[in-house]
Parts: structure tokens; sequence; C-alpha cells
């Protein structure tokens, strides 16, 4: 969440005045991400993060509100857009799309341990649950035809094993759902990283950043969970625990079907390179500059997950034993 639109006090005071939320007392940015802009902004009602879309035109941003505010009123706590005093949830600041919502109560995880993905494994079943009755349907704006079109303008800057690594990956994926058409899908958060969620002390809090939200596979969406959870970042390997845990408690919630256990390699693999991909994309875009490159995630991460998940992956359901 680096900050990429500098706002300045007025700004600030400017757009906190149109919103029911007292005084202006301070406000701070927030690093650590790579796609909008965040501010921490404190006033006399309370504390709230301003969030200014880099990447997103104004006409894209309402569904990924609309999505949160579905599964606040399903009951869960997630960042919904407040509303100013116009009646409006998505203003226009620095020609940025603009929203404010509440900042929860809880703190980032350093790591993860077997507690807080036990956790994470039964609150992502529920929430998979219910995005099902979620109308709207958006593809992934980082989904195939995405990773097609941008593996195909990078595998020529890449080393030969990886681009090699790259390719065969994503041509095993296209034969195996081209043969599995009906793969259950629902809305998925599409980025649920452990640092797009809030926790007090092992007590999940809140999950926030939807901002990858979209229609998939509901086994991609897991996937991409257990391997930013699960995962030795130095070796790519699973720390078994981990793994067991998230996934025996997600199966406790929702019910698999034979279609999704037989896609559980290929999205755990797949999931792992679409992160690779985008970390490479960006690192390529940010390599001849070299305050942008300083903001951008470790590309070979996830190379690393994605060797590991060729090497071995686990079946689903004798994690559920």
């Amino acid at each position: 969440m680096a900050v990429y639109t500098s706002l300045s006090d007025s700004d600030m005071r400017a757009l906190v005045a149109d919103y029911y939320l007292g005084e202006l007392v301070a406000f701070q940015g927030i690093s650590g991400g790579v796609e909008n802009t965040n501010y921490f902004l404190n006033t006399t009602t309370g504390k709230y993060v301003v969030t200014l879309f880099e990447e997103f035109q104004p006409e894209e941003v309402p569904y990924f509100l609309d999505v949160v505010s579905h599964l606040k009123h399903k009951g869960f706590n997630v960042p919904a857009a407040l509303i100013d005093i116009h009646g409006e949830r998505l203003r226009m600041v620095k020609d940025r799309p603009t929203i404010i919502v509440d900042c929860f109560p809880g703190s980032g995880l350093d790591s993860t341990n077997v507690e807080t993905c036990r956790q994470m494994g039964g609150v992502l079943a529920k929430l998979h649950t219910a995005g099902e009755d979620f109308a709207t349907h958006r593809e992934s704006h980082r989904g195939m035809a995405w990773w097609h079109k941008t593996s195909d303008a990078i595998a020529s800057q890449l080393e030969p094993e990886q681009a090699q690594l790259l390719l065969s990956q994503i041509a095993e994926f296209d034969a195996f759902i081209a043969e599995q058409p009906d793969l259950p899908k629902t809305t998925i958060h599409g980025d649920l990283f452990y640092n797009n969620t809030l926790f007090e002390g092992n007590q999940l809090s809140a999950i926030i950043d939807f901002y990858n939200a979209c229609h998939s596979w509901v086994m991609y969406d897991l996937a991409i969970v257990v391997n930013d959870w699960c995962s030795d970042i130095t070796t790519g390997e699973l720390d078994k625990a981990k793994y067991k845990a998230l996934i025996k408690a997600y199966l406790h919630e929702r019910e698999v079907s034979p279609e999704e256990v037989l896609a559980w390699p290929y999205m755990l693999k797949i999931a792992a390179l679409r992160f690779w991909l985008s970390r490479l994309e960006a690192w390529h875009g940010a390599k001849h500059d070299p305050e942008r490159l300083a903001q951008q995630h470790d590309p070979l991460e996830f190379q690393r997950i994605l060797e590991a998940r060729v090497r071995y992956t686990p079946s689903l359901m004798e994690s559920s034993l």
C-alpha cells in the first residue's frame, strides 16, 4: 500500500469535510503494498483508511465496493466504503477514484502459525459460500487472458529455464481446464495473503483489500491462500502442520466436489504461477527505476513455490482425516 499520490493537509481537510467524520486530527501514508495509495486517517470521530485507486478507472471500482458491501451484509468484518454527505461512496481526488473505510482493530501478521491458518481455513470456506449469491460476475483482470498475454510478452526476458517453467505450466493448466468447464465458481477474494488480514493476537478481526475480487474457481482462491499462508518462503515447500490445519478447517465448513479434488494440484500450481507472473511483470517494469523497484515484491519467492508444487502437490482430502 505504497503512497503514489501525495495528499496535502488541505487536500485531506477538504475530503474529510465532505463526510460525517468530524474534524481532521492527523493522517499518515501507509507503505508496504504495490497497487494503491493508502493513508491512515484520524478524525475527532475515529480512525479510518483513505484509499486512492491507482490502476482502476472510476467505472471499475463499484464492483469491488459492491463485493465488500455484500460480505459485510453477510456478517463479515470487511471494510465497506463510507457514504459522504452527498450520498456517494466513491470520490475523485487528484484524478484518482477514492474511498474512505473504517479502520478495524488489530494488526497485520508478521508470519502465520497453525492457529491462524486454522482460523483462516474456516473463515475462507464461509466467505466462499457467502459469495455464491453475489449477482455480478466479473472476470479477473489478472485471469487466464492476462497470464497468456503477459507470459508471451515477458518470456523472452527470462532465463530459458524460467521461460520453460512458465509456459509449460500455463499449457498444462489450459489442457486441464478445457476438460473441466464446470468447476464450481464463486465470488473470490483473489489476493487473500496473510498481510490482507488483521488479527488481535491469534484472533482474526478483519479481512481487507478486495481489489482483486472476481468470479472464479473456488479451489483457485483456496490455493492462493494455501500458497501464501502455508509455504516456507525460503524453499517454497508447504509446512505440513499449517497446511493440514487450514485445509481441515476449510473442509469442515464447505463440502468440495470430486471435480474440485481432481483440480487441486493444478490450482496450487496455477495460483503460484499467477503471483510469480505478476511479480515478474512489476519487477521488469520497474527495473530501471530504483525507487519503484525497491517497492516491488521478490518474484523468486513464488518461483520457488511453483517449483515446489511441480515437484509435489498433496491430496486435498488427506488433510481432512
